[in-house]
């Protein structure tokens, strides 16, 4: 049975002080409230926990849960208890790493057999004695306000609370702190491990110590707001690698933060009645705001709005591209066709083979690895550009992706496990089937025995000028200089508008691909792919090396208007 204690600040301190002042001189009191302080932890967080925060006039404050912080310490109580692991994603100030410290602090003082490790990204965030941001830190804190005859037998801070280690003389249980490292947690056996922060851990690090700990515990809490999609935290959250149980802890949920909740439907604010209400509106993809949310946005930054607030695993990791913008491009779904004669249908892509005879390529819908959006069509002109791989399995992947000059818009793209041969003659086949298009295939790497091979082919081929200036090499070299151009061009063309993407893989690509804050390098996020990005950003240099040019006897129906009509504005997928 839970003891009725209010929630109220100043209530609830006036109660902390009249059962402990009871408890001084009433054994048997002093006993029934250990026991039930045992039996219910929400009982002995909010009548005996404390939490400090310097921001405050009065740092030190009583821990009074908010109806989420309840359900939150039961749901990681229940994974520990249950020994299965559970992921914590939260905005900031959410009151997440208190939450989850009491349940282990709580299992530490009353139960046996309660061994925890806990760890961080480097050893200054999991243990520095008086930084109370610190892991270990804050467990310390509060067991030094919790009244005596509640501790374990013989404890004290100075001989069972030291760094990295605060063990219970009456029971033997021990939480041990632990920065990150690739055999995190695999020194003995723990009830449960927590990995604090854990999208921040380096990516390899992160793997192999989540390998390490499945030997070691049936509970991993892995806690962290969001930073990118690559991480293996984004990983777990989004369930690509393995399932796992989540909890969410969003600042709709946060009573304090709730104001004047309203969400976004087009220019149209409307008032959202309850923070439930919000949460649910949230997780469905609405964009819900209040007046704190409001004031938080205009003193912080867009990524750190999505990192810290918004639980938004694109927008927080660096995003190369406009997230905004991407969100705008409108993806074209497969159609299957009942017969290859069908055109595409409006704002839908087709899947199909090219094969050559008699000297033309002729599409044909069996065995389709082009994604086709438009078909080619007399008088317009086109590039085709292309990222090679070495054509493994799990490696990169060969990448085709055919641009419109006029337009920029993305007409046709191809990606797939293709060895440097079979991706020429498929880059052969699309550039001729698309009007002799001028074809830049990248020449680095696995592309040299690419471009070696389109060189003896019936191909219109790009080639690059040398450093010298008098010898031309085949396909398109990226350099150190080249990379950062064409890429600041496609984010240009991308943040504007200014074509149609269509294709998904490409788009999700874009929103996985970010700046990387060590080496400053724009790339793919972990282990995800950028082979389409490159081959697109390479196709949108070519566009600009060699523009549309307009024809003085080209009276086809796409080319029949004045050239200045061509310079109006279209907007094609909005």
């Amino acid at each position: 049975m839970r003891l009725d204690y209010p929630k109220d600040l100043a209530k609830n301190l006036n109660f902390r002080v009249d059962i402990r002042n009871r408890c001084i001189n009433d054994p048997v009191l002093r006993h029934e409230m250990k026991e039930l302080c045992r039996r219910d932890i929400l009982t002995w967080v909010n009548l005996f926990c404390w939490t400090k925060d310097p921001r405050k006039s009065t740092p030190v404050l009583p821990f009074i849960t908010y109806d989420y912080q309840d359900k939150y310490i039961l749901e990681v109580e229940d994974a520990i208890d249950k020994q299965y692991d559970r992921l914590s994603e939260k905005s900031r100030d959410a009151g997440a790493s208190w939450c989850i410290l009491y349940v282990l602090n709580h299992k530490w003082q009353f139960e046996i057999g309660s061994d925890f490790r806990v760890g961080s990204r480097k050893e200054e965030f999991v243990d520095k004695l008086n930084v109370i941001d610190t892991l270990l830190e804050k467990v310390r804190f509060n067991l030094a306000r919790q009244p005596g005859w509640l501790l374990p037998k013989g404890f004290t801070i100075k001989d069972h609370a030291g760094f990295m280690r605060i063990v219970n003389p009456e029971n033997g249980n021990t939480i041990v702190g632990e920065s990150a490292n690739p055999h995190f947690a695999s020194g003995g056996r723990s009830k449960a491990v927590l990995m604090d922060e854990f999208s921040k851990w380096d990516v390899t690090i992160a793997k192999s110590a989540w390998s390490a700990t499945a030997d070691v515990t049936g509970c991993r809490l892995p806690l962290s707001t969001p930073l990118g999609s690559g991480n293996k935290f984004a990983m777990l959250a989004h369930g690509t690698e393995e399932k796992i149980v989540k909890s969410t802890l969003h600042w709709t949920l946060h009573p304090n933060k709730t104001k004047g909740l309203y969400y976004k439907s087009g220019v149209e604010s409307i008032p959202i009645l309850t923070k439930e209400k919000a949460f649910e509106l949230w997780k469905i993809g609405y964009e819900v705001r209040s007046e704190w949310y409001d004031a938080e946005c205009e003193r912080r930054s867009e990524s750190d709005v999505a990192q810290e607030l918004d639980i938004n695993y694109l927008m927080s990791g660096y995003p190369f591209f406009s997230m905004k913008a991407l969100a705008l491009q409108k993806i074209f779904p497969l159609h299957v066709r009942s017969n290859e004669i069908e055109p595409i249908p409006f704002e839908r892509h087709i899947l199909i083979n090219l094969i050559e005879t008699d000297g033309k390529i002729e599409p044909r819908d069996k065995d389709g690895w082009l994604r086709v959006y438009e078909y080619p069509e007399i008088g317009k002109q086109y590039i085709v550009a292309a990222d090679t791989s070495e054509g493994l399995a799990k490696g990169d992947e060969a990448t085709i992706v055919v641009r419109e000059k006029f337009t920029n818009d993305i007409i046709a793209v191809a990606n797939g496990a293709y060895p440097p041969d079979d991706i020429a003659y498929k880059i052969q086949k699309v550039a001729k089937w698309y009007n002799v298009a001028l074809t830049a295939p990248e020449n680095n790497n696995h592309g040299f025995t690419t471009c070696n091979i389109l060189r003896n082919l019936d191909c219109n081929l790009y080639h690059t000028m040398t450093q010298g200036g008098d010898v031309k090499k085949p396909g398109f070299t990226t350099t150190a200089q080249t990379r950062p151009l064409m890429l600041d061009l496609l984010e240009q063309q991308i943040r504007k508008n200014e074509f149609a993407m269509r294709d998904e893989i490409l788009i999700k690509q874009c929103r996985t691909f970010v700046k990387n804050q060590k080496s400053g390098k724009p790339e793919a996020d972990g282990d995800f792919k950028d082979d389409v990005v490159m081959a697109c950003a390479i196709s949108g240099w070519m566009v600009k090396e060699h523009p549309f040019q307009a024809k003085a006897d080209d009276n086809s129906g796409a080319r029949r208007r004045k050239i200045e009509d061509f310079k109006k504005p279209v907007v094609r997928f909005r």
